[in-house]
């Protein structure tokens, strides 16, 4: 009797899975993730880059202790935040309501 239960949650579970909301909900999420990744990689590779090539334009002072490669870390860290922010608005706002929706075609009445 388990058996014949699990395969009928399983056939509902790939029936969710090749839906076209969670085909939506996926490329949602896919798209934000490549956009976050290249911005990221992208401020890190040209950091990278300038600490190779020019090594000198990182050790330029901006007064007192800091320099330029100081400042780069401290902006890299503001990068994370700002994309986790961004993240944080962009599920709630565009993920979020799909999932709900999907969660609820699922589950039927059982919440």
């Amino acid at each position: 009797m388990g058996t014949v239960d699990s395969a009928a949650n399983s056939d509902r579970y790939v029936a969710v899975y090749d839906s076209a909301q969670f085909q939506t909900l996926r490329r949602r999420s896919n798209s934000f993730i490549v956009w976050a990744s290249v911005a990221f990689y992208g401020w890190w590779f040209i950091g990278i880059s300038l600490a190779a090539f020019v090594p000198g334009f990182f050790r330029t002072g901006l007064g007192g202790p800091m320099n330029v490669g100081l400042l780069f870390i401290l902006l890299s860290l503001l990068l994370v935040v700002a994309i986790a922010v961004v993240y944080l608005r962009f599920a709630r706002e565009r993920l979020d309501p799909l999932s709900e929706q999907i969660r609820a075609d699922l589950e039927g009445d059982l919440r």
